[in-house]
């Protein structure tokens, strides 16, 4: 037999005992995932205490602490329609502020990814990145355009999707207090 023909038997032999194991540890942890479903945080819950990258600049953020109020909001690059809310959370990031609300856009996707997202608005500065096993512990469902409202204390005050009951409600009062500018 020819020895460059039994390399090359060798070598493909090798290549589909790699992809084979790959495929394997994938399938297992995706098995490990779904015997333990992931429960979305409640009204009520503490946030997890997690450490963020803010996206621009160096900073880093500890959430889940006490200290201020916080509106955490999950948004995607996939995401047609986290797209078509950024123009509004642009106006509403600075309003809130004013009424004494952190609002942060929480992500775990790369950086290139969130500022093609955010191009044309100020909100990197608003916005923290986190390990992806940490935002996981945060959003679980993976759930956007969605939001969790955090007291002082660290406790979840109000989860969903952004444009329901709550949302709107946190939508007038920043307006009716001559803050913000609803932007629909």
């Amino acid at each position: 037999m020819d020895t460059d023909l039994l390399h090359l038997v060798l070598a493909a032999l090798a290549c589909a005992i790699a992809l084979n194991l790959k495929l394997t540890l994938a399938l297992r942890r995706a098995a490990r995932r779904a015997l333990t479903p992931s429960l979305p945080l409640q009204p009520g819950n503490a946030l997890p205490d997690v450490d963020a990258a803010m996206l621009a600049g160096r900073g880093r953020v500890a959430l889940g602490a006490g200290g201020a109020a916080r509106a955490l909001l999950f948004l995607s690059s996939q995401c047609p329609k986290c797209r078509a809310k950024v123009p509004q959370l642009s106006s509403l990031v600075p309003a809130a502020g004013a009424a004494g609300l952190e609002m942060w856009i929480v992500s775990e996707e790369p950086r290139w990814r969130l500022a093609s997202l955010l191009r044309g608005t100020a909100l990197a500065t608003h916005t923290l990145r986190l390990a992806r096993g940490d935002y996981q512990r945060v959003n679980p469902l993976r759930a956007s355009p969605a939001y969790l409202f955090v007291n002082r204390d660290g406790t979840i005050e109000a989860a969903g999707l952004i444009g329901d009951a709550d949302w709107s409600a946190l939508e007038r009062q920043l307006t009716e207090a001559g803050i913000g500018a609803h932007a629909a």
